[in-house]
C-alpha cells in the first residue's frame, strides 16, 4: 500500500473532470439549441454549415431580386396599357377628322389634342420608374447565388418613334403593334419571374434544412448524453471519495 500516490484517487479525478467537461459542452448545446455552439465542436461541420447559411441568405435575396423586378413589370404593364388608350384616342380622332364632314377648324382642334397626347405618353414613358430606374428598356436581374447563368434578361423597351407622330391611321396602328408587342414581353417576363421566385423560394428551404442538419442539435439526443454524463459525474466523485477514504487504511497499520 503507498499513501505518496494515490492512482484510484487520481484516476477517478480524471474521469470526474472528462465527465464534467462532456456535461457542460451538453449543457451548452441544449441551452443554445445548436449542435456546433464553437468551432471545436465541429470545425469542418461549422465551415459547411457557414457556407450553406451563406447561400441561402444569398438566394433569399435573389427572390428579393425577382419580386422586384415583377414588380417593376408591373408599374411597366400599367403605363403600356394606358400608352395604349392614348394611341386608341388618337386613332379614333384620326378617323373623325379625315371624314370629309369636318370643317378646318375642327380638324385645326383634333390635331392639337392628338399632338397633346403624343406630349402625354412621352410624359408617360419618360416617368415610369422604379426608385429611379426606368420601366421601359432591356434590364438585368441577379436571380441567382451564382456568377454563371445567374442572370435574367427582361426586354420591355418602348421606342420613342411609337409615341410621336400618330397623325395617320398607319402611325397609330405601328405604334400600337409595337405597345402590343412590350405588353407580350412584359407578360412574358412576369411569367419567367413568378417561376424564378417559386424555384428560388423552394432553393432556400432545401439549402436551411442541410444546414439545420449540420448545425441543429438533436435535443432528445443530446438530452440522453448529458443524463451520461452527469451520472458518470457523479459515479467519478463517489469514487474520488472511496479512494480518498481507502489511504486511511494505512493508519491501521501504523498502530
Amino acid at each position: 500500500m503507498r499513501i505518496n500516490t494515490n492512482v484510484g484517487a487520481l484516476t477517478a479525478s480524471r474521469n470526474a473532470f472528462v465527465n464534467n467537461m462532456a456535461m457542460d459542452s451538453s449543457m451548452r448545446k441544449l441551452a443554445s439549441g445548436l449542435r456546433i455552439s464553437r468551432a471545436a465542436d465541429d470545425a469542418a461541420g461549422l465551415a459547411i454549415a457557414n457556407k450553406l447559411r451563406t447561400q441561402s441568405r444569398a438566394l433569399s435575396q435573389a427572390a428579393a431580386n425577382a419580386e422586384q423586378g415583377n414588380a417593376m413589370l408591373q408599374i411597366a404593364e400599367g403605363a403600356a396599357q394606358i400608352i395604349g388608350r392614348i394611341i386608341e384616342r388618337q386613332k379614333e380622332l384620326i378617323v373623325q377628322k379625315n371624314n370629309g364632314t369636318s370643317s378646318t377648324a375642327t380638324i385645326a382642334t383634333m390635331d392639337a389634342e392628338i399632338a397633346s397626347l403624343s406630349t402625354e405618353a412621352t410624359r408617360i414613358q419618360n416617368s415610369s420608374n422604379l426608385q429611379g430606374t426606368a420601366v421601359f428598356g432591356s434590364i438585368v436581374y441577379q436571380v441567382s447565388d451564382s456568377s454563371t447563368n445567374g442572370t435574367l434578361t427582361i426586354n420591355a423597351s418602348l421606342t420613342q418613334s411609337a409615341l410621336t407622330g400618330s397623325s395617320t391611321l398607319a402611325d397609330a396602328d405601328a405604334a400600337l403593334d409595337v405597345v402590343n408587342a412590350v405588353l407580350g414581353n412584359i407578360g412574358a417576363g412576369q411569367n419567367v419571374l413568378d417561376y424564378t421566385v417559386q424555384n428560388l423560394k423552394s432553393a432556400v428551404v432545401n439549402v436551411r434544412a442541410a444546414e439545420s442538419t449540420i448545425r441543429d442539435v438533436d435535443m432528445a439526443e443530446e438530452m440522453a448524453t448529458y443524463t451520461r454524463s452527469n451520472i458518470l459525474t457523479q459515479a467519478a466523485q463517489a469514487m474520488l471519495s472511496q479512494a480518498n477514504q481507502g489511504s486511511q487504511g494505512i493508519l491501521q497499520l501504523l498502530r
